[in-house]
């Protein structure tokens, strides 16, 4: 397994259209297995969290970063058979834990559209309880 940031110009950061691409994958060749919320006061609401994490991003109108923290974790062909969806949210919630999100509004989704069966994570980077935000200085790789 491979933990990888996916960068994006500020200018470009849309928590929104991130996550409805986690959870659709619409676009030619894609499939989403399956997708999930978590850290969102509206439960399993997957829209719903959406609208949260987005008015949790507009009240922080001072930032000039990232507000949104794309990461996408490869998982090796063999792997596949032994990876169930409890899996990917147990995968998903310790690197969660590693990156200090646990506590944040995320939404998550496994494609596979390529050799290698993928997570993909998008990460409020702001606590819709404390309202700060978690800059990470570190490459996951």
């Amino acid at each position: 397994m491979i933990g990888k940031h996916v960068s994006c110009k500020v200018q470009n950061d849309d928590y929104g259209r991130l996550a409805r691409y986690i959870a659709d994958a619409g676009h030619e060749g894609e499939k989403c297995l399956v997708s999930w919320s978590a850290g969102c006061w509206s439960g399993d609401d997957y829209d719903m969290g959406i609208v949260e994490a987005e008015a949790v991003q507009d009240l922080n109108t001072r930032s000039a970063k990232e507000k949104t923290y794309h990461l996408l974790i490869s998982f090796r062909p063999e792997d596949e058979a032994k990876l169930a969806p409890e899996a990917f949210r147990a995968i998903e919630e310790r690197f969660a834990q590693a990156l200090g999100f646990a506590e944040h509004q995320r939404h998550c989704g496994v494609h596979k559209n390529t050799n290698n069966l993928h997570l993909h994570v998008a990460y409020n980077m702001y606590s819709q309880v404390k309202f700060y935000a978690i800059h990470l200085s570190v490459t996951i790789m």
